[in-house]
């Protein structure tokens, strides 16, 4: 029987674990870097007056979210675009500026949506070597070409954690092809440092070929809510109009997040204990004998050290994830890219959750 042709290649889906927890205990879900918090009360509220117009539209164009986000940090709110998480955006930005027989270039354990953009657009993915699991700057310039037109980097990056300093961004920004779009995500810059996001900015105002990417998922904990935004040079935004779509941030969303934008110094002193915890639970796997990378975002990327008592190979990190769900009713993110099998990836959660962690972690280390 004659099928209709598909045209993009099939990736394959992470195993997750999906059976019941054998003691009965609350699953703590920390693969997906979420924010451990509900909405503050200011954002429930939004939340709940919009939901009860779910009948109308939202704002197809975004106009009050894009009027706070331009308030927020100073930006020309003609210049900021608006969709269904940064995700969508990325997708919109690939589609632009991508097509069969580009090149689309990332660092070598880049964000996992850019390459599915790639494969989405029929650009061939090119990936730049990391040293120390990080970005390297001189690797991604190494591997520009003539096909070279979107460069997707994320900073903290996913999964890893790690990111490059602002001057590293601005050197790459500076020797990249004229006709070559620099993409920054930004999805966790808030747990990177307080002023971080706002400082990067200015890059698109120094740069014609420059987009940011941010998103209200992780910091701001609107994750379920699917709400992201683009800051780009104005000749860009005629375009990326084009190809995103008709009325994608749905009006919840919309609401909940200028409430949040309201409530800002409410999510600094949330990314604050993050990152206090964050620190706190890194230097505890140092003296259980577990390897963390050095992480800037909301999660950390560890594997156990090769003189533990348990070997750090690809199966040990597969019967370290069944042990966390087993023992402590934790959920961890295995990580199946090329290079990290060995690792595990969690979020930072709250003081409880870590201790419970810590525990479990402890427990299986001894055995």
């Amino acid at each position: 029987m004659d099928r209709a042709s598909i045209y993009i290649e099939p990736l394959n889906i992470r195993a997750r674990i999906v059976k019941p927890q054998p003691k009965g205990l609350p699953v703590i879900n920390l693969s997906f870097n979420e924010l451990p918090w509900p909405p503050s009360d200011a954002v429930q509220l939004a939340i709940d007056d919009s939901a009860s117009n779910a009948n109308l539209y939202g704002n197809p164009s975004c106009q009050l979210l894009r009027e706070a986000i331009a308030g927020k940090w100073a930006l020309n709110q003609e210049q900021v675009i608006c969709g269904n998480g940064s995700e969508e955006l990325l997708d919109v930005i690939g589609r632009v500026f991508a097509r069969t027989g580009d090149e689309i270039l990332i660092s070598e354990f880049g964000y996992i949506q850019f390459p599915i953009v790639a494969n989405r657009v029929g650009a061939t993915l090119v990936k730049a070597p990391e040293t120390g699991y990080t970005t390297s700057v001189d690797a991604l310039l190494d591997n520009v070409s003539d096909k070279t037109t979107v460069v997707f980097l994320a900073n903290p990056n996913n999964p890893t954690g790690t990111m490059i300093d602002e001057s590293e961004l601005r050197r790459l920004a500076s020797s990249l092809p004229a006709k070559t779009v620099l993409v920054i995500d930004l999805a966790y810059g808030e747990f990177a440092d307080e002023d971080y996001c706002g400082s990067m900015h200015k890059l698109v105002t120094e740069f014609d070929n420059v987009i940011i990417t941010q998103t209200f998922s992780k910091a701001y904990g609107l994750a379920g809510l699917r709400i992201g935004w683009l800051y780009a040079p104005e000749w860009m935004i005629p375009a990326l109009y084009a190809a995103r779509g008709m009325g994608t941030a749905n009006a919840v969303a919309q609401a909940a997040a200028v409430a949040a934008i309201e409530a800002f110094e409410s999510m600094r002193s949330r990314v604050k204990i993050i990152v206090a915890e964050r620190e706190r639970v890194s230097r505890q796997l140092s003296s259980l004998g577990i390897s963390a990378v050095p992480s800037s975002a909301n999660f950390v990327m560890a594997r156990l050290d090769n003189g533990s008592a348990v070997s750090g190979g690809v199966n040990s990190a597969d019967a370290l994830a069944v042990h966390l769900y087993d023992d402590a009713g934790i959920l961890v993110n295995q990580t199946r890219e090329a290079g990290l099998e060995k690792f595990i990836r969690f979020s930072i959660s709250l003081p409880e959750h870590n201790d419970r962690l810590l525990l479990s972690l402890a427990d299986f280390v001894r055995h």
